[in-house]
Parts: C-alpha cells; structure tokens; sequence
C-alpha cells in the first residue's frame, strides 16, 4: 500500500515537472510590478513581450489596452481592445472600452454597432451604458433627418432643404446598418 502511494506522488509529480510553464509568466510579472511602481513603459513593453509569446490570451491585451490608456496612447488602446474582444467576444466590458475608442476616433458605425450589441446583451450598468451612449449616436441623426423633413414639407422646392435631407439620409444608412428603409426612403439615388 505504501508502495502504491509512493508511485502515485511520484508519478503526478513527474506529470506536473513535465508540464511546460507559463512562457509569458514571466514578463506579466515584470509587467505587473511596474504598474504598481507606475513605470507605464515597461509595462507596456513587459506586456507586448507577454502577447507575443501568449498572443490569444484576452486577459494580457486588456491590461495591455488600459495600459495604453494611462499613456495617451488611444489609437493602440483601441486596437488592443478590439483584439481583445475579438479573442473573447464574451467581455461586455472590453466591448464597451472598445466601442467608445471607436466612437472616439471618427468610427461612428462600428461603435453603433457594439453599442446596439451592448445594450441588448449586456446586463445591468453596462446595459444602460450601452444604451445611453447609442442614443446619443442615434438621436442626432433621427432629429436631422426629421428637422429636413419638415423644411422639405415647409418648402418643397428649397434646393438646400433637398440636399441636407439627402445628406442626413447617407448619414444614417453608413451609421444606422439595420435601417435601410427610412434612410433609403429620403434618398432618391438609393432606391
């Protein structure tokens, strides 16, 4: 019996010795504390070492993206985080994160779009972050195409009324993707 046991331990211990470790252990550890010392650089470094050794792991990305984030380095963040949630589509956090970068840098329709996901998905406070944030894409761009309505309905010969409804309504179809009717129904060269 004690034989069995010796051979057991053994056995998972050579099992557990054999096992390969973490590569990218160490270069998070070294990433981690210099977070906590506040040397963002080395973070940073110690993160894209991390990445290129354990590139589908979410986790580092993320770390790495808010670590972008205390540098200014928006447009990296971004795309970390859209990294990211591409590996685990699953974070409604890193989605948000993702969709207000977006938003940020002028892509208005991709962030519409995980927005809209969001606040359909998503639970709770990220739900209703998600939804605040896709009224305020949203509204502009129905209060546009409503104000230029009513001026066509006011005068319907005024040129500049014409063109702003037309305007507005290639506006919302490059932002609003599910909405092709309204939008396709202001503009006489989409139908």
């Amino acid at each position: 019996m004690l034989f069995r046991i010796t051979f057991v331990l053994a056995l998972t211990a050579a099992t557990v010795a054999s096992q390969p470790a973490d590569p990218a252990y160490q270069y998070l550890e070294r990433a981690y504390q210099a977070l906590r010392d506040k040397n963002y650089d080395q973070a940073i470094a110690g993160f894209q070492r991390a990445i290129a050794l354990a590139p589908e792991r979410a986790p580092i990305r993320k770390d790495l993206a808010y670590t972008l984030l205390k540098v200014g380095k928006n447009e990296d963040a971004r795309d970390q985080f859209g990294e990211a949630m591409r590996l685990d589509s699953t974070d409604g956090h890193v989605a948000l994160e993702y969709a207000f970068l977006c938003f940020e840098n002028k892509q208005q329709a991709l962030a519409r779009h995980i927005f809209d996901r969001i606040r359909k998905t998503g639970e709770g406070a990220l739900r209703e972050t998600a939804e605040q944030a896709f009224q305020n894409i949203d509204g502009p761009l129905a209060a546009g195409i409503v104000r230029w309505q009513k001026a066509l309905e006011a005068e319907p010969n005024n040129f500049s009324a014409h063109q702003e409804t037309r305007h507005a309504g290639r506006a919302a179809r490059s932002t609003w993707p599910g909405r092709r009717t309204l939008s396709n129904s202001l503009d006489p060269a989409a139908r």
